[in-house]
């Protein structure tokens, strides 16, 4: 009988939260955040205490330049005009990405054939590189907004999926240390229309590509059972067995705790409010009344409840009431959207695998807010083209409404809130990824549902199919398929959830 002989290594598992910041700088050497000793001297060089320190700067080390403007970080922190230290780093990717994948979609919607949708899934992440311009880079927030601004500035000659690689935005802009960047906007007409014609050829190329997917071409045949795994990886082998090794209902944090720990997100809305302007004369009693009777059909009004404040404004019902051009007492109350970040960590750790962006938006809520609030957005997308409904954040019209005065109408710096919808372009992005995330984890729902309809099989055996056809289209064990299976799954029941108890 052969004796195998066994090395036993002690490893220790550090409490995150209760190390200090050296003792943290110490198992996150090649990272940065909040805790590091450069983040501590530009606080103090900056004269400020809030911070806005995102999870690309966290992921990056403390000597990481842009590729942009060559910048290092010391130079690319900010103040923002509410008083935070802006250290933010930005994923940017080719948008002819988003159209490709709409283009796949629209030509090879969702097949009952297993096969044709492993092929249509491979034939589309197989194109990607072929079709987009650049790879998706890190760059800092400066030469993100410099690339939104050329964007702006040029909607009505630029196709909306066109995108400046980062070695073209180097060619517009004028770089100053600790500064937001100016554009040459005449240098980056010029790049667009030195690449029109290249971005024009690659967009019909994904579309001829997608219609001969469609159409029955370029398959491959997909291999059965389990993909080959390849040679044995010694870090496989060693987490398999620290995973053994630990308490039961252990899970394995730690990347998730270093980032919490990294990040920062002092909210510009914070800042102190100036003081309040004169108030104009408020309505009367009879005058108020009136208000409210007219507005006592609507649903939003009746859902506010009488000691309602418009959470970007802090006005009530009564004193968001003014006189409209006619001299009528009038007031409404809107319902927008407000997405919230995902807190879920296995939600987390898979949607930061393939999304665009860093923000990863898990849920939404509806929040009421006052005409006023709701006009500010209005009238920026009536300035300017290339923004939505989302392009201002709550946070964004607390800021630009500063103390705002009861019976008027806001009076707002339009030049900021620009550059604050260009700013959020990343939550756009993510906003975009969360829609389609919602809609990948409900198809998948309607996909085991619709397979259970067919082939009369129980849930079980129609989500075995489901997590085969996706383990084989993204070259995964068939464990690994099942178990993004049963993730999606649960995701379409929180978001199914989450709609019907926002009707």
């Amino acid at each position: 009988m052969i004796e195998l002989k066994a090395l036993s290594v002690a490893i220790q598992v550090p409490d995150i939260d209760s190390l200090s910041d050296e003792e943290f700088s110490e198992i996150a050497h090649m990272r940065d955040g909040r805790w590091s000793a450069q983040t501590k001297v530009l606080l103090d060089q900056f004269g400020t205490t809030k911070l806005d320190l995102n999870s690309g700067w966290a992921a990056t080390w403390t000597a990481w330049s842009c590729p942009c403007c060559r910048r290092e970080k010391p130079q690319i922190a900010r103040m923002s005009p509410s008083g935070v230290l802006l250290c933010r780093l930005e994923f940017h990717h080719d948008h002819i990405g988003d159209l490709t994948k709409r283009i796949f979609r629209e030509r090879n919607p969702r097949s009952k054939d297993r096969d044709i949708n492993i092929q249509v899934s491979r034939a589309k992440d197989a194109l990607m590189p072929l079709v987009e311009r650049f790879e998706p880079t890190l760059i800092c927030i400066d030469c993100n907004l410099a690339e939104g601004r050329a964007k702006l500035d040029l909607a009505n000659e630029i196709d909306a999926d066109f995108t400046f690689a980062p070695s073209e935005i180097a060619t517009f802009i004028t770089v100053v240390q600790n500064r937001t960047h100016e554009i040459d906007i005449e240098k980056a007409r010029t790049v667009w229309l030195a690449a029109k014609d290249d971005f024009a050829d690659r967009t019909d190329f994904a579309t001829r590509m997608a219609q001969r997917i469609a159409s029955g071409r370029h398959r491959r045949e997909v291999a059965p059972g389990q993909r080959l795994l390849g040679p044995i990886q010694e870090r496989d082998i060693v987490y398999r067995l620290f995973a053994a090794a630990t308490p039961p209902g252990y899970r394995h944090r730690l990347g998730a705790h270093i980032e919490a720990r990294s990040v920062s997100r002092d909210s510009a809305g914070q800042s102190p409010k100036s003081k309040r302007k004169a108030i104009v004369r408020p309505p009367t009693d009879s005058e108020f009344a009136a208000v409210e009777a007219a507005q006592r059909e609507t649903k939003t009004w009746g859902q506010a409840g009488s000691d309602w404040l418009c959470p970007c404004c802090d006005r009530s019902k009564r004193e968001i009431c003014r006189k409209s051009n006619r001299g009528r007492w009038t007031a409404q109350i809107h319902r927008v959207v407000d997405y919230v970040r995902e807190d879920d960590d296995e939600s987390f750790a898979r949607r930061r695998a393939i999304a665009s962006s860093q923000i990863i938006i898990g849920s939404y809520r509806r929040i009421l807010i006052c005409h006023d609030c709701r006009n500010v957005t209005a009238e920026l997308l009536r300035r300017k083209t290339g923004f939505d409904e989302q392009s201002l954040t709550l946070e964004d019209l607390r800021d630009l409404v500063g103390s705002a005065i009861p019976h008027s109408p806001h009076q707002v710096d339009f030049d900021q809130a620009t550059a604050m919808a260009i700013a959020n372009a990343p939550l756009r992005e993510a906003i975009e990824d969360y829609e389609d995330h919602r809609s990948r984890a409900i198809e998948v729902w309607a996909d085991v549902k619709g397979t259970m309809k067919l082939m009369g099989w129980s849930w079980s055996k129609a989500r075995d199919i489901v997590g085969y056809e996706l383990a084989k289209a993204y070259g995964w064990e068939l464990d690994e398929g099942d178990a993004h299976v049963d993730w999606l799954l649960r995701e379409a029941r929180r978001r199914l959830d989450l709609d019907e108890s926002e009707t």
